[in-house]
């Protein structure tokens, strides 16, 4: 199969003035770093427990931050060094400590409170919510001597990794990694304003990488990308993850779903509202389906 058939399909290019191209212009930067976006579909009660936890561990963070401050301030009036040392002792030691707690309470604990709890305040749990993010730096470099389809294969996997809701906020091993990041809340709270007055529609921002090239933006809609997956073997490996699961009943459904009635052959090209139900009915049985392909994904690479 020719690499370049596959992969067109998955490249769109909007109109220089439609409205979403406005509004990725207005939050982009000045470096054009672009955005992933994507709709999380986990079920709510995923998505409550996920909030709470993240919530316990920044409220131990800023905890911490204060018992920290307090104490460094308790230390360096009760020290006993001469006053010259004592002085270049507080001052380096302070900034240190300030540098920390800037660090920590702008990477973690303000996006938090402010975006994520602000979030949270307005438009409480929703069964489908909106994920802006700009992409790592790391992940853009793709490697240029693969075949086109490995390469984007390879960006499906970066951006389904970047933007694993369970890496936001609430993932202590990842607090100072750089698997750790925030979403764009601005741009989120944003959408939802012109998403609430129809200017365009929450799908528009399914799965998808955004760049913008001299003000014309373009996507690659990382959601058609299923073509990754294309043999029996791999058939074969999805239905034992279901199995393992105790969801085999999905096999059937995500088959008929990707499967045309005139042929036995698995087509990988599904609808928007087609790929759109079928996210719906793994979120209802408490699976994210792009995970779900991941994971498939990297076993049968380990078994190639």
């Amino acid at each position: 199969m020719n690499p370049k058939s596959i992969s067109s399909s998955r490249f769109k290019q909007l109109p220089r003035h439609s409205l979403l191209s406005q509004f990725l212009s207005r939050h982009d930067d000045s470096l054009y770093s672009g955005f992933i976006s994507r709709l999380d579909r986990s079920p709510i009660k995923a998505k409550r427990l996920a909030f709470a936890k993240a919530f316990a561990l920044n409220v131990v963070v800023l905890g911490c931050l204060i018992g920290l401050a307090v104490v460094t301030v308790a230390t360096n009036s009760l020290s006993t060094f001469p006053a010259p040392f004592r002085l270049a002792l507080c001052v380096t030691q302070d900034l240190a400590i300030m540098f920390s707690i800037l660090v920590l309470l702008r990477s973690t604990t303000v996006p938090f409170f402010w975006g994520e709890c602000r979030f949270r305040f307005h438009y409480g749990f929703r069964a489908s919510e909106l994920i802006i993010r700009k992409p790592p730096k790391a992940g853009l470099a793709l490697q240029s001597h693969l075949p086109e389809d490995q390469r984007l294969e390879r960006y499906w996997r970066m951006a389904t990794h970047a933007v694993n809701p369970k890496l936001l906020y609430s993932n202590i091993n990842a607090l100072l990694s750089s698997e750790y990041w925030i979403m764009e809340y601005s741009a989120v709270f944003d959408a939802m304003e012109r998403i609430a007055v129809g200017e365009f529609d929450e799908e528009a921002l399914e799965f998808a990488v955004w760049k913008q090239d001299k003000g014309t933006w373009s996507s690659c809609e990382l959601w058609r990308m299923h073509e990754i997956l294309t043999d029996q073997q791999e058939v074969a490996m999805f239905k034992t993850f279901l199995t393992e699961a105790g969801k085999q009943e999905l096999l059937a459904i995500w088959q008929d779903m990707l499967s045309t009635p005139s042929t036995t052959v698995i087509e990988r090209s599904p609808s928007p509202k087609a790929y759109q139900a079928m996210v719906d009915k793994f979120a209802r049985e408490g699976l994210d389906y792009e995970t779900v392909w991941s994971q498939v994904s990297e076993k049968t690479q380990s078994y190639a």
